[in-house]
């Protein structure tokens, strides 16, 4: 527990001080100095996010340590020893169904690709940052639009697979539910500005349509991923059509294309106008530096999540 407590700590202190990394330099030589305060608004995420998952493993084994022991003891067989049980379990895993959702995830993150390449070139022309700006929100706004209808048509495809509710990932679920906390409190600080900033030349309703998308597609996509992962193929069919795979593969790649856009496009405070506005420069910028990092990670960690479902809720076992 001790050792959970310091990751926490490390945590804190990296999303506090990362303004301090930031603005300090390197004084014996000038390039490492501009290469370290371009760097660090792109790399302090992952401080965070690695001491998150370093002390949600390390409660997990804590938790689990002593409990369940995989071993049977036998006095006569084994004398003194213990002989341990052990079960090999020999897996196939192909990629039947899931050819259209890879197709038209890929055709997201292109596009989104695109968006992002053109919000870095014209966010720095003044005639042409707002212009940018409503690039970068509209993406946004269009990923989660699709990935909730995804959402929904994989919750009537994943009845057809067995559900098995005993099965329980605990370390996915503290993770999951831990990040979405800085994700909804981004999403509904944004919304809040939106809603309640006067209406400008910025796109104050885009931001806040966004930020309510956002919260409702996190919301349902938590719920699916907590269903699918307790599900698995029973059925001679389900091999050939494996239902709900298509609507994985897209929600896998919108994922991992959400992390993208906030590692790189959303890192920059010149992207969120609206935002700026309404809170002031200061306490915007805090807030992004303190929800960000859960944001991301938490992008992150579903494209994994999904991942594993992808691999195990579909795959064949021959024991």
């Amino acid at each position: 527990m001790h050792i959970v407590a310091t990751n926490l700590c490390v945590w804190a202190n990296g999303m506090m001080n990362e303004e301090d990394i930031v603005n300090r330099t390197c004084e014996r030589v000038e390039i490492m100095g501009s290469i370290v305060s371009d760097s660090a608004p792109y790399l302090y995420p992952f401080i965070v996010e690695y001491s998150l998952i370093a002390a949600a493993v390390l409660y997990i084994m804590w938790k689990h340590i002593g409990r369940n022991p995989r071993f049977v003891y036998d006095a006569e067989s084994a004398g003194d020893g213990m002989s341990v049980v052990s079960r090999r379990c020999h897996s196939r895993v192909d990629c039947v169904g899931a050819s259209k959702g890879l197709f038209c995830g890929l055709l997201v993150l292109v596009a989104s690709l695109i968006c992002l390449i053109l919000f870095f070139v014209l966010v720095n022309q003044k005639e042409l940052k707002m212009l940018a700006i409503y690039l970068a929100d509209c993406s946004h706004c269009g990923i989660m639009f699709f990935s909730i209808i995804a959402i929904f048509v994989g919750f009537v495809r994943v009845r057809q697979l067995k559900f098995h509710g005993e099965r329980e990932e605990e370390l996915d679920d503290i993770l999951l539910m831990v990040s979405a906390f800085g994700l909804f409190a981004y999403a509904v600080f944004s919304t809040v500005a939106g809603s309640l900033s006067a209406y400008t030349r910025e796109p104050n309703l885009l931001v806040m349509v966004t930020g309510i998308l956002s919260v409702l597609q996190v919301i349902i996509q938590m719920v699916f991923i907590k269903d699918t992962q307790r599900r698995q193929v029973s059925l001679p069919e389900h091999e050939r059509t494996k239902p709900g795979r298509q609507v994985v593969t897209f929600l896998l790649i919108c994922n991992l294309t959400m992390w993208v856009i906030y590692t790189f496009e959303t890192q920059k405070v010149e992207a969120n106008p609206v935002q700026l506005e309404f809170f002031g420069d200061l306490p915007w910028t805090i807030l992004l530096r303190c929800t960000l990092p859960l944001a991301i990670f938490h992008r992150f960690h579903s494209t994994v999540v999904l991942a594993a479902i992808w691999k195990n809720s579909y795959k064949t076992r021959i024991e």
